[in-house]
């Protein structure tokens, strides 16, 4: 892959992308939908790519947080198995 094809999915497409995935994640929340956590693990580790792709660490780092609370949140819900 050409350095000018990765930058353009790196600086453009991935983060639209990764921001509507992350849109659809939060309606889910809103709706009590546990594949939320699972679909913002998904975005969120994408972020994390991207952040390091442009050498944003302290954002990656925050992304790796928001990684691990997203699982957390994946496993409370199916541990507490609420019926929503």
């Amino acid at each position: 892959m050409s350095k000018n094809l990765l930058d353009e999915i790196m600086t453009t497409y991935l983060p639209w992308t990764l921001t509507a995935i992350s849109i659809f994640a939060a309606v889910l929340n809103i709706k009590k939908k546990r594949a939320s956590f699972a679909i913002y693990t998904l975005a969120n580790i994408g972020w994390i790519a991207v952040n390091i792709y442009h050498e944003i660490y302290a954002q990656a780092a925050l992304f790796v947080v928001f990684t691990g609370l997203s699982t957390w949140g994946w496993i409370e819900w199916g541990r507490r198995k609420w019926k929503v």
